[in-house]
């Protein structure tokens, strides 16, 4: 192992001297130090704050992201090329320590950088959240939404007295002579679907309960929540403007706290604040929704899907977010470091930043790429499909190789969830790690290391 480390400082060493290294260091560095000042965002604290954190967490992994490109695909092919090589082969170190040694020199480089410009930004965005803000629920939003790590709650659903009254209903039509017996499980999982969507649908002038259970106890009397939600108009309602009621009572007792009445676009997701201190008992919020009764437009409110209602609670704190949101930068240089080397074992310093470069952006255009060839589509003519009568056996094919050789990094994007306050879960992180060890270590250091092994670079004479 002491081979493979002398390897390794020797790859980190000369990452540093390296002059496309430093253009991209002296660039980020700028790009770090300018953005606190420059980014305004909608001119509220929480605007510029997670524009900031958005900006500079996304340069921080581009810029680090083409400078390992360059660097891993140079650290091999360079020696290679300057015959600097043939003074490690010739010594007893193997060519799988030597692979071994260059990966981890390349991502000890990688990680000094992330860690000093995670600590900068970090640093940066301490004094941005220290600015003085122009109303209160801007404090209260910069705080617990986005200084913070929160889960979503759904609405809990009352599946078993909708089974149950499915299954009473199915009864019925079956003594009526109406269903067939031979239909019946197929016609109650169809009554439990119904019932569900009109769970969902608040009917004019009608109004409905939601029940929310799990959520953290408020740490503070004026700690608040975040309400999302994105509700549907049947028909539309004029000018596509929804008014919507919203009621909080008191899960215990029944009591009102609190109301709110909105009125926003149909089909778009919303949010708005408030205090959790009173709302929550025990873990349980109780929520009323309203659909006010209008006499000329009769529109029924209906929130499709699992999302379209949901409480945001604090379950973690920014900085172990943070740090996870590190983590998952590092994880795609980890990864692109194994591409970069591994091409670099039996190609050129053009060719292999080439296709390191192409799988790099293959990475980031994989959900566009995958709808594009209509993964997760039904066609219903071959004239519909873009390839036609031959569409079924190509995306039988390509999407899973897709999907298990590039990893979608907008997928494991860490920022994505720490600009929005949201919970990065260690899961996704584990998947994440198990996805750069098989894409990117079993890559190198299996089909690399057979390759470069076979490779002759210089002969030894006795």
């Amino acid at each position: 192992m002491r081979r493979v480390w002398a390897v390794a400082w020797l790859t980190f060493s000369e990452g540093l001297r390296m002059r496309i290294v430093l253009v991209f260091l002296v660039v980020l560095v700028f790009l770090v130090l300018r953005m606190p000042f420059a980014l305004r965002g909608d001119e509220t604290l929480t605007g510029r704050l997670q524009n900031f954190l958005a900006y500079s967490l996304g340069a921080l992994s581009l810029l680090l992201s083409l400078a390992t490109v360059f660097f891993s695909c140079a650290t091999l092919t360079g020696d290679i090329r300057q015959c600097t090589i043939h003074l490690v082969v010739t010594k007893p170190v193997s060519r799988f320590q030597i692979l071994l040694g260059k990966w981890l020199g390349v991502n000890l480089l990688n990680l000094l950088i992330v860690l000093l410009c995670g600590a900068a930004i970090y640093g940066f965005a301490r004094f941005i959240r220290s600015r003085p803000e122009q109303f209160l629920r801007d404090r209260l939003q910069v705080r617990d939404v986005v200084w913070t790590a929160r889960a979503a709650a759904r609405p809990t659903v009352p599946l078993k007295e909708i089974r149950q009254a499915a299954a009473e209903d199915v009864r019925e039509r079956i003594e009526r002579g109406e269903i067939d017996p031979a239909g019946e499980k197929a016609a109650i999982a169809s009554r439990i679907a119904t019932l569900l969507n009109q769970w969902r649908n608040i009917e004019s002038g009608g109004y409905r309960f939601y029940r929310f259970e799990g959520l953290s106890p408020p740490e503070r009397e004026d700690t608040v929540l975040q309400i999302r939600y994105k509700a549907r108009g049947i028909p539309l309602p004029p000018g596509e403007l929804l008014s919507i009621g919203w009621v909080i009572y008191d899960p215990k007792t029944g009591a009102p706290l609190a109301e709110r009445q909105t009125q926003e676009r149909v089909d778009q997701v919303h949010e708005f604040l408030v205090l959790a201190g009173p709302a929550i008992q025990d873990g349980e919020l109780l929520l009323q929704v309203i659909n006010p009764y209008d006499p000329q437009n009769r529109t029924s409110i209906f929130f499709e899907g699992e999302d379209s209602l949901q409480v945001f609670y604090k379950v973690g704190s920014f900085e172990a977010n943070y740090l996870k949101a590190l983590l998952t930068i590092l994880l795609q240089l980890v990864l692109l470091s194994a591409i970069g080397l591994f091409f670099g074992v039996f190609v050129s310093f053009p060719v292999a930043c080439l296709c390191t470069s192409a799988f790099y952006l293959v990475c980031l255009a994989l959900p566009y790429i995958l709808e594009s060839i209509g993964a997760g589509q039904k066609f219903l003519s071959a004239e519909t499909d873009p390839y036609g009568s031959w569409g079924p056996a190509v995306r039988l094919v390509m999407v899973p190789l897709l999907k298990v050789v590039f990893p979608d990094f907008n997928h494991y994007d860490g920022a994505r969830y720490l600009v929005e306050g949201l919970y990065l879960p260690p899961r996704l992180l584990a998947e994440y790690l198990g996805r750069t060890l098989l894409s990117g270590g079993a890559l190198l250091l299996l089909p690399g290391w057979l390759i470069f092994s076979r490779r002759e670079i210089a002969e030894v004479e006795v």
